[in-house]
């Protein structure tokens, strides 16, 4: 009796063991790409000024839960505005890129941004922000 339960222990530990899953991955080196610029290959604006302005109710943002108008910085390798120095980490400081942008078409890079945020009312219930950033835009020559 020890012998088949042993036996039957045996075989069903070699039908889980070859049943088991099995996770199979190819990997591809990506290309090392890096770009050195001088400040010689811009283009400077002077000190430009944007605004933005998120207002919540209970938490949601109504007025931009399903279109939106910001400076989406999601990664490096994604497409994105270039922001050189501080980036926004706030809703409205995004809205304010955007917005600074938008009045200055045909520049490349955002350089050194500086964020002004005010924010007014009772959190989680109503809240206001209202950003105003300043910066320096660039051309690429």
């Amino acid at each position: 009796m020890k012998t088949r339960v042993v036996l039957f222990s045996l075989v069903a530990a070699l039908a889980i063991g070859f049943a088991s899953c099995s996770y199979t991955s190819k990997t591809m080196k990506s290309p090392n790409n890096h770009v050195e610029f001088e400040k010689a290959d811009f283009e400077f604006s002077g000190q430009l000024v944007g605004e933005g302005v998120q207002t919540r109710v209970l938490g949601i943002d109504w007025a931009h839960l399903f279109a939106s108008e910001d400076a989406a910085i999601i990664d490096a390798n994604a497409f994105g505005i270039p922001i050189i120095g501080s980036l926004p980490l706030k809703t409205s400081q995004s809205f304010a890129i955007y917005d600074l942008m938008s009045k200055n078409p045909g520049y490349d890079v955002v350089f050194y941004p500086q964020y002004e945020t005010k924010t007014t009312g009772i959190p989680l219930l109503f809240q206001k922000s209202h950003t105003k950033v300043t910066a320096r835009l660039a051309k690429i020559k």
